[in-house]
């Protein structure tokens, strides 16, 4: 090869060499395939952790970190990491470790962590300078190795900063001599909550040899006595938790705080000092003015079934205390109420109290008394106060509960920016509150029983953060959120909003929220939703909707140009609306990534919702988990819109071209029979019309027998016939026989309608007479006359026969309608026979049938 290509190779390999380290993803590990290696901060590490692994392999030189943690290894072989001097950190907790050999750790000059915990080491199988080669060791971790007596050389760890070790002690004091070689040692974890640890009593001698240490964890150690000067040692110490150490109890308190002015304390923790089914505690002067002159930032005291603070106690807290947990105890009214306001921290976590506890979580069993001098054997009245503190408690508590909270001023530190009070199992009606100076900014009240927000609530013009939710609320005043002109989070669910938002028609309970980023409203049972419910909330990103039962969204939010998340999921959406998909495209061009969540909605995919599928094949919002939703009538997921939409659109424009066929078919057949059924009876129609109308003027009353009747006869004639009626029938009838007869230029009311007229004479006279000539049958009303007598005679008469024909002149049968003539063919007439002798015989026979 020529030194030209040789350079070509070297230059090949040296890229691919420096592409291998760039990359940063895993990879199977080539010294062992179940294990998986990437680059982290341009070192080689490997984990090999959950491998089932039954030994530890030979590890490339090139490791600088790598954890066989929860395997199955059972030992470490002498010379096994000889030659891994650039190994870093190494990790073999909960293996089955039961052996350390002489050089198990020979060749880990480099080594600055190593976790060998939860393993089964034989205490008696570790030899003298097992840890000597460690030179470089910074933190060591061998908790939960032994449960029984052991001494632990650790006399060769001089650069050792960090030590977690059981503690089983064999002799007086748990740390001799070789301690005082770890000058570095800055933090010291005893802890028995993930170890084995028993100092049931601490002295003056116990931390002697590491002065030093400034983490102290001695949380669940089974402490029974603190003796005073334990700690006074310890000017470096900053962290100390004394939590879980039940046999404690707060009368040890005092003899710890009397030592932490010598120290440099910014953290104590002190939970559950006290047993849990024991009486109740009060916090004395005494147990709490040795911290006024400490600079703590941070005190935790909960689970103590504290139920009392002496009165102006709390004035001793520390001037630099930023923040206090009292969680789970039992606080009740005092007077030291007012005396929280000094407290200068700006975060208290006061949650869960009257917290449940489980039964048989028993006791923690002491059998060492508290001995030896305690700062507060002076104090001679704290048993007598805290006695008068509870029988005043008492007074109180026998008092009738009230179940409205209506306080003109509340009592809180005057710092404070955090409040936490959620799952404090309380059940009130908030009325009025008016909170004392305050920097608030965060509560949760969350998981209580708040169950009416009434307000008004004042005071709080700093709070940005309300979590609320869980509080089983069904009404909310319009006024209660007037404070929340900052607020930019509030999260309200899983509360009964569903019976009061749906009538919010002006959108008036969120009306003050102008600044609200975040609302979260799920799981409230809404059915529906004003169209200005959120007319407000302009500066809003992330509302959600889920867990509801809406069916539709009808809202108006395209005035909300910051929105980037909606979630709708797990409503009954069968689709969305136009108008609302319109107002999301709307938003779609100012915020280019807004995302809706329609996960859990019987989303339909049918002729109905064409419009909605049309839209989300071609909108630019982001339609999230797609793949999970499916069209529930099509069983198809909304991922393949393009392909529901083509489906719908071929199925649906058939659909519609039969529809429009079949509809315009069947109107046309409908209108043919309503047109027929109406010609049919359409002198029913008219006559049932005419009848009812002229009953509702007072035309037509009711008849019962035939004296009833206004007329004896209707005469119904045509007007070029009114010469023989004038100057004989009425002449011959009316003068001569006393016939009453109504004629219509005579008898006929001024002012209304002619047929109304026509309809209301036929009905109120027994018989009608026709004068049948060519004229009447030319006349179109008095067909209409023949045609409402027809009608009379049948629905008013019961088939009588009311019509008398009276041909007045000779008329073929063909020029008579049909209707005539059949009457003709089965009812009898007269004609008028227009000679002397027959005219009286004609009269008389007309006045007889008229007269029946």
């Amino acid at each position: 090869m020529s030194n030209k290509g040789m350079l070509c190779y070297i230059t090949l390999l040296v890229i691919a060499i420096k592409a291998a380290e760039a990359f940063k993803g895993p990879f199977p590990c080539q010294f062992e395939s179940r294990c998986s290696c990437s680059y982290i901060h341009e070192r080689l590490t490997a984990d090999c952790a959950w491998k089932g692994l039954r030994y530890i392999p030979t590890i490339p030189t090139n490791v600088a970190n790598i954890s066989f943690a929860h395997n199955n290894i059972c030992g470490i072989k002498n010379g096994i990491f000889r030659i891994n001097h650039d190994l870093i950190y190494l990790d073999l907790s909960n293996n089955n470790i039961s052996k350390l050999h002489q050089r198990s750790f020979q060749g880990l000059s480099k080594l600055e962590t190593l976790i060998i915990s939860n393993n089964s080491i034989n205490h008696t199988a570790i030899p003298i300078n097992i840890f000597k080669p460690l030179v470089s060791l910074l933190h060591l971790a061998l908790k939960r190795n032994f449960n029984h007596p052991f001494s632990l050389n650790v006399s060769s760890l001089v650069t050792l900063r960090t030590l977690k070790i059981d503690v089983v002690p064999h002799g007086n004091e748990p740390f001799g001599e070789e301690y005082a070689k770890l000058r570095f040692l800055q933090e010291l974890d005893l802890s028995g909550l993930n170890g084995y640890c028993t100092l049931k009593v601490l002295t003056q001698d116990t931390f002697k040899y590491m002065p030093h240490i400034e983490r102290l964890d001695l949380s669940k150690c089974k402490i029974n006595t603190i003796l005073t000067g334990s700690f006074k040692i310890l000017v470096h110490l900053k962290y100390l938790d004394l939590s879980d150490n039940r046999c404690l109890k707060f009368k040890g308190l005092a003899n710890v705080t009397y030592d932490l002015p010598s120290t440099s304390i910014e953290i104590l923790r002190v939970n559950k000092i006290h047993q849990t089914f024991d009486l109740n505690t009060i916090l004395t002067k005494c147990q709490i003015e040795p911290l006024n002159n400490t600079n703590i930032t941070e005190i935790q005291m909960a689970s103590n079934r504290l139920q009392l603070i002496e009165k102006d106690a709390l004035k001793f807290l520390p001037k630099t205390l930023k923040k206090i947990t009292i969680a789970d105890n039992e606080f009740s009214y005092g007077n030291y109420i007012m005396d929280v306001f000094y407290v200068t921290a700006e975060e208290v976590n006061a949650s869960y109290m009257g917290l449940s506890h489980y039964l048989l979580n028993s006791d923690e069993p002491c059998d060492i008394n508290q001995a030896g001098f305690s700062p507060c054997n002076k104090t001679t009245d704290t048993y007598r106060e805290m006695k008068i503190k509870r029988n005043d408690q008492n007074h109180h508590r026998n008092k009738p509960l009230s179940f409205s909270l209506d306080i003109s001023n509340v009592p809180i530190p005057r710092n404070i920016k955090k409040f936490h009070f959620r799952e404090c199992k309380l059940r009130y009606y908030l009325v009025k509150m008016n909170f004392l100076q305050n920097k608030l900014e965060y509560i949760d009240i969350s998981n209580n029983a708040f169950y009416v927000w009434q307000g008004p609530i004042s005071n709080l013009t700093c709070l940005t953060y309300l979590d609320i939710s869980n509080n089983f609320c069904s009404n909310v005043s319009t006024n209660f959120f007037e404070y929340g002109s900052n607020l930019t989070t509030l999260l309200i669910q899983n509360n009964l909003l569903g019976f009061v938002l749906p009538i919010d028609t002006n959108g008036e309970i969120l009306a003050k929220l102008t600044k609200l980023k975040l609302l979260n409203l799920a799981d409230n049972r809404i059915p529906s939703l004003p169209t200005t419910i959120f007319y407000s909330q302009t500066e809003i990103r992330m509302l959600n909707l889920s867990g509801n039962m809406l069916e539709n969204v009808k809202f108006k939010i395209d005035h909300m140009t910051k929105l980037s998340y909606l979630d709708l999921s797990y409503n009954r959406l069968s689709t969305l609306g136009a108008s609302f998909t319109r107002q999301l495209d709307i938003l779609s061009n100012n915020v280019p990534n807004i995302a809706v969540n329609l996960l859990g909605n019987p989303i339909k995919c049918s002729c109905e919702s064409i419009e909605f599928i049309k839209w989300y094949t071609s909108t630019n919002v982001h339609v999230l988990n797609n793949l999970h939703q499916e069209c529930q009538s099509l069983q198809i997921n909304l991922n393949s819109s393009k392909l529901i939409y083509d489906y719908l659109k071929k199925t649906c424009s058939s659909h519609t071209t039969t529809i429009v066929t079949v509809g315009s078919w069947l109107t046309i057949f409908a209108i043919v029979i309503i047109a027929g059924i109406a010609y049919r009876y359409r002198w029913k129609l008219r006559y049932a019309y005419y009848i009812v109308k002229g009953k509702h003027h007072g035309q037509i009353k009711p008849f019962e027998t035939d004296d009833d009747f206004l007329y004896d006869a209707f005469v119904s004639y045509a007007d070029e016939d009114d010469t023989f009626v004038y100057t004989k029938f009425l002449k011959y009838l009316e003068d001569d026989r006393n016939i009453r007869c109504c004629v219509h230029k005579r008898d006929f009311l001024a002012g209304n309608d002619i047929a109304t007229n026509i309809t209301s004479a036929i009905h109120n006279s027994r018989k009608t007479v026709v004068i049948m000539s060519h004229h009447f049958l030319e006349s179109d009303w008095c067909l209409f006359e023949f045609n409402m007598a027809k009608m009379e005679s049948i629905y008013a008469r019961s088939k009588e026969n009311i019509i008398l024909l009276v041909f007045l002149e000779q008329i073929s049968s063909k020029d008579l309608p049909l209707n005539i003539l059949e009457l003709i063919q089965s009812k009898s007439y007269i004609e008028y026979p227009n000679d002397e002798y027959g005219d009286v015989v004609f009269w008389d026979k007309l006045k007889e049938t008229l007269s029946v």
